[in-house]
């Protein structure tokens, strides 16, 4: 093939066209249907490109229901023959999109792939997404059985479980992950939350173990409560407000006091940089990396808001008193129930992407948005101070103030910072 990187482009054109995506315009998917019978003859990596960009587009819901059956129809029986040949190299790209349409074969496959220790964790990422987007109901045995394995599961690759969980509306996620919970690593649980914020039917048992005391009123951060308190749903707002009351909307302006108190604090109680470590993982690292560790949502604080300890004291405490350039977070509401909060990668006429806690990348078609707005106050939430025991406190700040890793011995500490823990 000549020519990949015009194709892909053609292809990717032809499936945010109008006419394919609105119109009632055979002649749209015969378009699409014809070039990929094109690509697939191609050579390899042109024909992966290009049947990705067809499951990328209707994983995300840019495909509408009456095109995805029309794609069926006429590519079903080329997947199928690519499916049936256990030597094709395109085995489980095709495999990836026949499961949009529940074909056995290819559920099969994917389900496989997605169990195969030894399949890579993309790979195995990519299935547990086509899985899930495709609302195949064995894809929560299926995790489960990764949650158990732990020895063969790191903890990395269970936290990017999670987060794919999300496209599933089946109650039973929150079961799942209540019951696992406990024994998730402290790095986990903030993303175990971040789920469970996602949907009416998963926050209303977990604001009943909130309730029952056996899941701490803490553990959920300010961006997480805004958006339980925006479900319309009755017995959800009657446990929520027993539980957390109301919850404000805009920057509370007693942050500058509580920045403060936190530093009387912190001058009085020195922390130890190493233990610190452990705690940026289980709290910072789900948006923001230092020294190469954590997800890339927020900026970088390796070399940004870390100027001087009055500067990374008002980060810290006071994230919405400035919010930098396309850091101010977007939150919307899908038809299908679910709301997001993130960071804007994308705002098309065509789709939404936003990165989110734990730097899952959400690709959310326009048309299955039925609310959205740019929030007023930082990704970051305010009430750290809540999450953390005031030792982890200690032991965090003390290892955000040192301008190298603290097994550097050239590390040193900001003008102003406390000293450490001898």
């Amino acid at each position: 093939m000549r020519c990949p990187v015009v194709l892909t482009v053609v292809l990717a054109t032809l499936l945010a066209a109008p006419r394919f995506v609105s119109a009632d315009d055979s002649a749209a998917v015969d378009s699409v249907v014809s070039l990929l019978d094109l690509v697939l003859d191609a050579d390899e990596r042109t024909a992966r490109e290009c049947l990705g960009i067809v499951t990328r587009a209707v994983q995300n819901g840019e495909v509408p229901s009456e095109r995805l059956d029309a794609l069926r129809k006429q590519l079903g029986e080329r997947l199928n023959s690519i499916l049936s040949d256990e030597q094709n190299p395109l085995k489980l790209d095709a495999a990836m999109l026949a499961v949009s349409w529940k074909d056995e074969t290819a559920v099969r496959i994917v389900r496989e792939t997605f169990a195969n220790h030894e399949a890579g964790d993309a790979a195995r990422l990519a299935a547990l997404q086509a899985l899930a987007a495709a609302r195949v109901a064995s894809t929560i045995d299926d995790a489960e059985r990764v949650f158990e394995d732990r020895q063969r599961n790191p903890a990395e690759f269970r936290g990017q479980v999670l987060s794919g969980l999300g496209r599933l509306e089946a109650p039973e996620v929150a079961t799942l992950v209540l019951a696992k919970l406990p024994d998730l690593e402290p790095e986990l649980q903030p993303r175990a939350f971040e789920l469970l914020s996602q949907r009416p039917a998963w926050t209303v048992p977990l604001l009943a173990a909130i309730a029952d005391e056996r899941v701490s009123k803490d553990a959920l951060n300010l961006n997480q409560l805004r958006r339980i308190a925006s479900f319309n749903d009755p017995e959800l707002k009657t446990q929520f407000t027993a539980i957390y009351g109301a919850i404000r909307e805009g920057r509370n302006p007693a942050r500058e006091r509580i920045v403060r108190d936190m530093a009387d604090f912190l001058h009085g109680t020195p922390g130890d940089p190493h233990r610190g470590v452990a705690v940026f993982k289980k709290v910072c690292a789900q948006c923001h990396k230092l020294y190469g560790e954590g997800a890339e949502v927020g900026p970088d604080i390796t070399r940004n808001g870390r100027n001087n300890w009055q500067q990374l004291l008002s980060n810290v405490f006071d994230p919405s008193l400035v919010i930098g350039p396309g850091y101010q977070a977007r939150q919307l509401l899908t038809a299908d129930g679910r709301v997001l909060t993130g960071l804007p990668v994308e705002e098309s006429d065509q789709r939404v992407v936003l990165k989110v806690q734990g730097g899952k990348v959400e690709t959310i078609a326009r048309d299955d948005i039925d609310a959205y707005k740019v929030s007023e106050v930082s990704m970051m939430p305010e009430g750290l101070e809540k999450q953390l025991k005031p030792q982890e406190i200690a032991d965090l700040m003390s290892y955000l103030a040192l301008d190298k890793p603290p097994e550097d011995p050239d590390a040193s500490y900001l003008p102003g910072a406390p000293a450490p823990k001898p």
